[in-house]
């Protein structure tokens, strides 16, 4: 195994104030490939994707990351995990990953750039798309939501429960209206968090890490609902640069997606769009196709999917 350079680094965040951590994984030797910048999920950190990011950095990939705004180490403390801003929340998520993009191409000048988001960090790499995809020679976007979700709804709650409450308050009942249902097709597994995977001991460490066994904050639910509304217009794909790569791959059971069904139709909208995009769902698959049972076959496609298109 060649030898892997490690490097963390941290920032001013687009509010102001936060300071963002960075994480950075490098060959030793030769030329990268590219740069793949992952945007990372809901309640996780960038550090729960070491081995998949070592695992690229093997095969000639620079792999980097910044941890959210309330998230990981980018949170002051603990009791501001889950808090992202009163307002912006959405717009500050996607310019500090822009802002990480700065950083990692000024120690890779003339390097592809590869914007890899997962869950609600999709989310953001899709606005992100909007913004800066011309910057961008590929997309990877993991676990995606298709259009339809009740943002509207659900900002109207927030909002209520943000002045009344404060938006620090952890609302137990918000977070079961946004994710109360993910786990009704695994009753059987009686594990909170079969939809994540089908391996267990992914799911035994998921419950174990207190960066992850939080619950969002009402500011962070109007963050994530902002980044829902966004893509969930019939005009985003219309934002999305025509040439570039996107493959948009999910499990044909993960619940994020309504099982497929959510992400054929943002498939749909972007090949309408004149977008070029891919579709690869995985049977049985659920949330995270990088923690699954057949993980190695999603890695050797998502290579395979970058040399072809990376050339």
């Amino acid at each position: 195994m060649s030898e892997i350079l490690f490097e963390e680094l941290s920032y001013l965040g687009a509010d102001g104030k936060s300071r963002i951590h960075g994480y950075i994984w490098t060959p030793a030797e030769g030329k990268p490939r590219a740069i793949i910048q992952l945007a990372h999920g809901m309640c996780e950190y960038v550090m729960r994707y070491e081995q998949w990011a070592r695992r690229f950095v093997e095969r000639g990939y620079v792999f980097c990351g910044n941890d959210h705004i309330g998230h990981g180490q980018s949170a002051a403390d603990k009791k501001e995990l889950g808090y992202t801003a009163k307002k912006g929340g959405s717009d500050y998520m996607v310019e500090d990953l822009h802002t990480m993009s700065d950083l990692v191409r000024e120690r890779f000048p003339n390097t592809p750039l590869v914007l890899y988001g997962h869950s609600m960090g999709s989310f953001a790499a899709r606005v992100y798309l909007t913004r800066y995809g011309e910057e961008l020679s590929a997309a990877l976007i993991s676990g995606t939501a298709g259009p339809g979700n009740p943002t509207g709804l659900g900002l109207k709650l927030v909002k209520t429960l943000g002045v009344t409450r404060g938006w620090h308050y952890r609302s137990t009942f918000l977070t079961a209206m946004a994710f109360g249902a993910y786990n009704k097709h695994f009753k059987k597994e009686k594990d909170t968090f079969s939809w994540l995977t089908r391996d267990e001991q992914t799911r035994k460490a998921y419950a174990k890490d207190p960066y992850c066994l939080y619950v969002f904050t009402v500011a962070g639910f109007d963050t994530l609902f902002h980044l829902l509304g966004a893509i969930s217009h019939k005009k985003w794909a219309d934002g999305v640069p025509k040439s570039l790569p996107v493959l948009l791959f999910a499990g044909d059971m993960d619940p994020v997606g309504n099982y497929g069904k959510g992400v054929q139709r943002v498939y749909d909208r972007m090949i309408a769009a004149g977008c070029n995009a891919t579709l690869k769902l995985y049977p049985e698959g659920r949330h995270e196709m990088h923690n699954e049972c057949n993980k190695d076959e999603v890695f050797e496609d998502l290579i395979a999917y970058l040399e072809e298109n990376l050339t």
